[in-house]
């Protein structure tokens, strides 16, 4: 390895890159972020590596964006100047200037795998944290998630848990029950990986990315960090729920159609059922009432697959949003 080349690589190993994919109309970016900061200047690893932040917004209208606005304020408090590169244009983009690192990158395509695709292309780094723009963190989940690779070389990805902050409703409690079952999935919203260790790409038509990312890695190279957490806010009302898990259905339906044989990459799960009476009388019951719920989306959506609707799939559930909302 020539001397250049040793160079690059000891300053991608002394950074970390936040990944994080953003609609341009998502109100959450502010606060998920200064969670992230706190998380990160509270992890043991900034000590001896600096952090960059990048942030997809895709969507229209990225320039006049709650998000954007939210971005360079933070960057602001911090300061770090954080230039807007408008994406689609082609090029490479500056990198982001030392010591918080934070560059804004503007696609008006929307969808997860475009964002995906744009942050992993642009990370200098060799680790990366993607993590959602609607979110909270666990103390020291940043931490814990890097600190799991450490111990691993051979692992791709560190998953936390999944929990949720449900509203004092009945609504809710539904929507919270399945949440106490220990699903071994891949985190959707929050995971730190070797960028080098994932897909160069994935699919931009993809509905369910992280699943598929799981799948293409296989179980096996994602270790999961339990006392690491990352918190949803549920849906509110119905339609949000049929909103939300309407996509999330027609994304299984999409796995099990167009990438055959993929499904048999995941990890072992618990028997639905069986989970579900694990749960004790009253939130067995609500996990029950989900249950239904779920499957009367899951048949929305192979309607929806069989008739080709796969427009619109990405729209908010705004509920999922208000973290201020009591």
């Amino acid at each position: 390895m020539s001397a250049g080349s040793q160079s690059a690589a000891r300053e991608r190993e002394a950074l970390i890159t936040l990944a994080v994919p953003c609609r341009t109309d998502e109100p959450s970016l502010g606060r998920t972020l200064e969670a992230a900061l706190a998380g990160w200047h509270a992890a043991p690893q900034a000590s001896s590596a600096a952090l960059e932040i990048l942030v997809c917004l895709n969507g229209a209208g990225a320039a006049g964006s709650r998000a954007l606005a939210d971005l360079r304020a933070l960057a602001v408090r911090h300061g770090a100047p954080c230039p807007l590169v408008d994406a689609d244009a082609g090029g490479g983009w500056p990198a982001p200037v030392a010591p918080l690192g934070v560059l804004a990158l503007a696609t008006r395509r929307e969808g997860k795998p475009v964002a995906w695709n744009l942050l992993r292309a642009g990370a200098r780094s060799a680790i990366a944290v993607f993590l959602d723009a609607d979110v909270d963190l666990g103390p020291g989940a940043i931490g814990l998630l890097l600190a799991a690779l450490e111990r691993q070389p051979e692992a791709a990805v560190a998953s936390p848990k999944t929990t949720c902050a449900p509203r004092g409703t009945a609504f809710e409690r539904i929507m919270a029950a399945p949440y106490a079952i220990d699903w071994p999935n891949l985190s959707g919203q929050l995971y730190a990986a070797r960028l080098a260790a994932l897909p160069a790409r994935m699919p931009d038509d993809l509905v369910e990315p992280e699943r598929w990312l799981e799948l293409t890695l296989g179980h096996q190279r994602v270790v999961r960090v339990p006392e690491a957490r990352v918190v949803v806010r549920l849906p509110a009302t119905l339609r949000d729920f049929v909103r939300q898990r309407v996509r999330i259905e027609l994304g299984k339906v999409q796995l099990a159609r167009g990438y055959a044989g993929l499904e048999t990459r995941s990890a072992p799960q618990p028997g639905t059922w069986a989970a579900v009476r694990s749960l004790g009388p009253a939130n067995a019951a609500r996990a029950a009432v989900y249950l239904a719920l779920r499957h009367a989306c899951r048949l929305i959506a192979e309607r929806r697959w069989r008739q080709g609707r796969t427009a619109g799939v990405w729209r908010q559930a705004e509920s999922t949003k208000r973290w201020d909302a009591a």
